[in-house]
């Protein structure tokens, strides 16, 4: 497998930058679905950077929180590393 780019890292920390209170629905769905498309892909990689899955961890139960409190229903947790 090919190693993350630094352009992937960049793109995933414009992304976790964003406070999840200040995106709209639409949005905050979006970024729910890649933090777990970003979580799989990482725990596929060898070897793995427990940093940054951890990272996207802290940053899914954050958008997991904002879910809960739009009344969204949220049953899809991940687990730190």
């Amino acid at each position: 497998m090919v190693p993350f780019s630094t352009e992937f890292f960049r793109i995933a920390k414009r992304m976790m930058d964003r406070d999840p209170s200040s995106l709209n629905d639409k949005s905050l769905l979006d970024y729910h679905r890649k933090t777990h498309m970003l979580y799989a892909g990482s725990i596929k990689r060898k070897p793995i950077n427990k940093e940054f899955i951890n990272s996207i961890v802290t940053y899914h139960d954050k958008l997991a929180k904002e879910l809960l409190k739009r009344n969204f229903k949220h049953n899809t947790p991940l687990k730190h590393i």
